[in-house]
């Protein structure tokens, strides 16, 4: 029997949700209705026909997913719906690829949580090895030790901005050849840090040489920072076929509900063999999800979508400039540059980092504010990992955040108080 660890970030955010006003431990995007959809669509009459549902069959549909909305998918790994000019098609600093990624490479899975289970299930083994990005999406580390026989970590400092160190990785490869996948988060959950082109392509040509696989969750790609120029996704390098990207509808998009997320690879036989997997655990993504995320990925929609998202992102960014910098002596952080998380660092006057799980409590219980404790939700290989860090989610409501941020500074002057007496 597999033995999964215990998923520390959201049993923490759905045990204590109910008792927050303002909770910022999260990281998906506003969640929006199908009438909102309509409103922000640049042709609501063939939006809104879209999502009329009531003549439309409801069979299993292709096995890998339907075609409209797999080539939706495809035209985001290709120069297109990725754009950083507020959602106009085109990726400043990516560009089309050689050979695109077509319908073919693509297969629906529910949600990235499906997509990347699919994946590690169905590629790793007992005989395997596996390096994992540390910190990143517990998911994934918890899935690679659930299913490979041993797991590395990538683990790169705060103090070199969260960029790992290509050296550490070259040499967590077992010479005996047992490495067999890489597992990797971009941008990085939850430190907000990204993979440069430069540093993609140094990854894949070390991944060519050793034989690697390359899993990249993109789940949220395109959220770029403005003052950055957006990369490649992984995918779009074309010279090295083992490379898997997953993604879904939830981060970027509002739409969590709607269970749709993809496996997109060039290689056919991981194509056969995800397919095949696919097939023992979900018949179907549900034609009705399949035609809302069609929909919400089409040129009608996906532009205002997107605009809206990085707008919120862009104006978090700086209230948390503002509130960092009036708590200094008390808070520090890596400035992100990609995603929807920051991963913030709450201190002691003597810089001791703060107890994140006590801290975080005693916000909630004071000020009904919910942040999501570094140490316990992404510090699974030692309790002392990442003691004193929160993650703090950038793609809130503006109003909400500065709301929330206002009575975190509250809580942290009475903390002052406190320590001078």
């Amino acid at each position: 029997m597999v033995k999964f660890a215990k998923f520390e970030l959201p049993q923490y955010l759905h045990g204590n949700e109910d008792r927050a006003t303002y909770v910022l431990a999260g990281s998906a995007a506003p969640s929006i209705s199908l009438d909102e959809l309509i409103s922000l669509s640049s042709d609501r009459a063939t939006t809104e026909n879209a999502l009329k549902f009531h003549s439309l069959k409801l069979p299993l549909g292709p096995v890998q997913g339907s075609l409209g909305l797999r080539r939706a998918i495809a035209a985001l790994y290709q120069g297109q719906g990725q754009g950083h000019d507020q959602g106009e098609p085109g990726v400043p600093g990516s560009g089309p690829v050689s050979a695109p990624i077509s319908a073919d490479h693509v297969i629906t899975t529910p949600g990235t949580t499906g997509a990347n289970f699919l994946v590690l299930q169905g590629l790793l083994g007992a005989a395997d090895h596996a390096i994992c990005l540390y910190p990143t999406y517990p998911q994934l580390t918890g899935l690679v030790e659930a299913v490979a026989g041993q797991v590395s970590y990538w683990a790169p400092k705060p103090e070199d901005g969260w960029r790992p160190d290509l050296s550490e990785l070259r040499g967590l490869i077992k010479p005996d050849g047992s490495t067999k996948v890489l597992v990797l988060n971009n941008p990085n959950n939850p430190t907000g840090w990204h993979f440069d082109r430069e540093l993609q392509r140094q990854i894949l040509d070390l991944a060519r040489e050793k034989g690697l696989i390359v899993l990249a969750d993109e789940i949220f790609r395109p959220l770029f920072a403005t003052d950055i120029t957006p990369p490649p996704s992984f995918i779009e390098h074309d010279d090295y076929t083992k490379v898997i990207v997953t993604g879904s509808l939830s981060k970027v998009w509002g739409m969590s509900g709607v269970r749709i997320g993809w496996v997109v690879c060039r290689d056919p036989a991981i194509i056969d063999l995800l397919v095949n997997a696919r097939q023992y655990t979900v018949q179907s993504t549900g034609v009705i999800d399949e035609a809302i995320a069609t929909e919400v990925l089409s040129d009608r929609c996906r532009p205002a979508l997107l605009r809206r998202h990085l707008a919120y992102q862009h104006q978090d960014l700086a209230l948390l400039d503002a509130f960092v910098e009036t708590n200094k002596d008390l808070v520090s952080w890596t400035r992100p540059t990609a995603g929807a998380t920051a991963f913030v660092k709450f201190s002691a006057p003597t810089r001791e980092p703060l107890d994140d799980v006590a801290f975080c409590q005693a916000l909630l219980d004071k000020k009904g504010v919910l942040l999501g404790p570094g140490s316990l939700c992404f510090g699974g290989n030692s309790p002392t990992d990442f003691r004193g860090y929160v993650r703090v989610h950038i793609t809130k409501e503006p109003g909400v955040l500065q709301k929330a941020l206002d009575l975190t500074s509250e809580f942290l002057e009475e903390y002052r108080s406190g320590q001078d007496k």
